[in-house]
């Protein structure tokens, strides 16, 4: 059944969404805000945390609360290796004729939006054209790394193909925004608005009914309590400036939003966060590093120890000079003398080397990468100071150095590449609604290598994929010139086809132009041959 909206507000949020503020602030680093024990220590003014309480109340304070931020690194590092693997984006559909003529002016100007001086009516392939303008409008480029991180760290990500007039496009929302229905049926988005000094919450709602997907939208006023109030369509209608009505989608058996969870399991349906559990680490790993500045600021100085008659004939000096026993001239400890015991001052300082218990922190590190399946060798945490780590080390060992990461990371590359599929296979149907000659598919999308390679090995892994004839022409050119745009990549596979083609009747009878058959109507002597008199 839908959902009844009767109050909105933080509590609504945690009880579908779990704690994902506070893994937001753990990945963020903002430690200070979420963890006790440096909440005290600020308070009490043990330490600083300069962000929060400025300059002027921690003047007396040196001390600053340490974060050694491996949180971060956690969802960062298959951020980094999925979203350069993502490749182009490809139909899986032929280039058509009967298509290109029946796309008209008004699907142009559908999809690229107005005011786009790239749409044409002249296209080669007009659904590639379709794909590559639902990029454009996306700016999907710009999306995959942060894409990844917000789903590692949320445990989810939302995406939703919108349609307006600024073209197709996929909207991709944090995870919190996300109700789905009890039944399975349906779901809503949800957003807090802010209209005319108001507060207004707006629901978008998908649904499945009878085998057609149902769209609309509902606007429900919040008064100070939170509790939601429903307007009129009429009413909803003028705040939101757009057409709340409902819309039926036929033919369509589910909804156009998609949801992609991180491990999900049946007791977590919408998935986990990645920092699940690292809290209580990071916490001791912070804490152990702030213990340690403290007891070196308070204990890491050098300090001068004299006998009482040398402090008491000091301190007279100093009365003598300055009026004020307290402003020990440091010239006057230059020359001294011994007591009775053959002592005169010491200097005392304490052996920093013996501080706190850096093992201590980098076992718990090496815990939270093992936890969330991180390799040691990706943050180059941990290094051996042998000779074979300082030499240089073959591809296959930097696999292995990797292995874990890189398993984690084929699993997320999987599994979003699957996301935008489902997300472009939608945003095609609503382009499908508008003009039938847009045909639904899910496109191919390309994958690159997550560890980089050179230019000289990526040209012959492809070349020779080519003259094995296990790989197209044009998938050769596309992964050997990943960042060539459309048009430079038509044109290419155009001239290598022409080079590839030049053959002329001579070529096809006698093989290819040599200066012997270039003259090939001629004798041996130069002369033409008469054909009369060979008949």
């Amino acid at each position: 059944m839908p959902i009844e909206w009767k109050k909105f507000d933080q509590d609504v949020v945690q009880d579908m969404h779990g704690d994902i503020y506070f893994y937001r602030k753990l990945y963020e680093g903002k430690h200070s805000e979420i963890f006790k024990r440096a909440k005290e220590l600020i308070d009490k003014g043990e330490i600083v945390d300069n962000i929060i309480n400025g300059s002027k109340k921690t003047a007396n304070v040196k001390t600053p609360y340490v974060v050694a931020n491996i949180c971060k690194l956690i969802p960062e590092i298959p951020a980094m290796l999925v979203s350069r693997s993502i490749g182009n984006i490809q139909s899986s559909l032929s280039a058509s004729d009967f298509q290109n003529e029946e796309v008209n002016d008004n699907t142009d100007e559908l999809i690229d939006g107005p005011g786009d001086e790239s749409a044409s009516s002249e296209i080669i392939n007009t659904q590639q054209e379709i794909i590559r303008q639902i990029e454009k409008n996306s700016h999907l480029a710009f999306e995959h790394w942060g894409n990844i991180v917000q789903q590692q760290v949320d445990g989810g990500l939302v995406g939703v193909p919108w349609m307006d007039e600024s073209g197709l496009r996929i909207d991709f929302k944090a995870r919190d925004v996300y109700y789905p229905h009890e039944d399975g049926l349906g779901v809503d988005l949800a957003y807090e608005r802010e209209i005319e000094d108001e507060n207004y919450l707006h629901i978008y709602r998908e649904r499945v009914n009878n085998g057609n997907l149902h769209v609309n939208n509902k606007l429900y006023k919040l008064n100070k309590q939170r509790e939601a109030t429903p307007l009129p369509d009429k009413e909803a209608s003028e705040l939101l400036g757009m057409d709340v009505a409902e819309k039926v989608y036929k033919g369509r058996g589910r909804p156009f939003i998609v949801y992609w969870p991180n491990q999900k399991t049946f007791m977590n349906e919408l998935g986990v966060s990645c920092l699940e559990n690292q809290a209580n680490k990071q916490d001791e790993i912070n804490w152990t590093l702030t213990r340690n500045a403290i007891t070196f600021e308070r204990n890491g100085k050098p300090r001068i120890a004299v006998s009482k008659e040398i402090m008491q004939e000091l301190q007279s000096r100093a009365y003598e000079r300055y009026g004020d026993e307290g402003k020990i001239d440091h010239r006057d400890l230059e020359i001294t003398t011994f007591d009775d015991k053959g002592k005169a001052m010491e200097v005392i300082q304490l052996d920093v080397t013996k501080i706190g218990d850096i093992s201590w922190v980098k076992d718990l590190i090496k815990l939270i990468l093992m936890e969330t399946q991180t390799s040691e060798k990706m943050v180059d945490f941990y290094s051996d100071s042998s000779g074979s780590q300082s030499a240089a080390q073959s591809g296959v060992a930097k696999f292995y150095d990797l292995f874990i990461s890189l398993l984690k990371a084929e699993q997320l590359q999987q599994e979003y590449i699957y996301f935008l599929q489902n997300l472009i296979e939608s945003a095609l149907w609503l382009a499908h609604e508008s003009d039938p000659a847009v045909y639904i598919e899910e496109p191919e999308i390309q994958i690159k290598s997550m560890i980089p390679i050179s230019r000289k090995e990526l040209v012959e892994e492809n070349n020779k994929a080519y003259t094995d004839k296990t790989q197209s022409l044009e998938t050769t050119i596309r992964r050997n010139n990943p960042n060539a745009s459309e048009e430079w990549i038509q044109e290419e596979i155009e001239r290598v086809e022409a080079e590839q083609s030049n053959d002329d009747s001579f070529s096809l009878a006698r093989g290819r132009q040599t200066l012997d058959n270039f003259f090939g109507n001629r004798a041996q002597d130069g002369e033409p041959i008469d054909e009369e008199g060979e008949d």
